[in-house]
């Protein structure tokens, strides 16, 4: 077979399903939406203060689903650092609504800690490789610059 047929073909399948997932993610944003402003309306807020709180970490975690999704269709990838940065607000949401738990709050707060240090790890070796890759352009422009009767046209 065709290794492009097979990429196109891929490509479409992957399109379709993100599609789908992105339909169903804004179907629950929704739906979670509706459940919170019946909950805040209709219930004792003092009473169900943990259902209220752990509806809006659903909606927000439901949001920022739907924008990787959107992310997706506009740039055609979803960039890692905004699966560690939904990562990192996650816990950190989820830490400041459960927190009676002591060593599940240092397990939270461990994982929070090695989230932002891969994460800095990460772009530090994106701008490390792009510096790599710009090396050899930047000495000849230097080079150039330097030495103008050496340089052919």
């Amino acid at each position: 077979m065709n290794r492009k047929f097979i990429e196109k073909g891929y490509g479409i399948v992957l399109d379709v399903a993100m599609l789908i997932l992105g339909i169903a993610m804004v179907g629950f944003f929704f739906k979670d939406l509706w459940n919170l402003g019946t909950m805040v309306l209709h219930t004792d807020l003092e009473v169900d203060f943990y259902a209220v709180t752990e509806t809006i970490l659903e909606t927000f975690l439901f949001f920022e689903f739907v924008v990787l999704t959107k992310e997706y269709f506009v740039q055609d990838r979803i960039s890692l650092q905004n699966f560690m940065y939904i990562g990192i607000t996650a816990l950190l949401r989820n830490l400041l609504v459960y927190h009676a738990d002591t060593i599940g709050v240092l397990i939270q707060a461990a994982a929070i800690a090695l989230l932002i240090v891969v994460l800095i790890a990460y772009r530090w070796s994106r701008r490390h490789l792009a510096d790599l890759a710009h090396e050899e352009e930047r000495k000849e422009v230097e080079f150039a610059e330097n030495h103008p009767d050496q340089v052919e046209d």
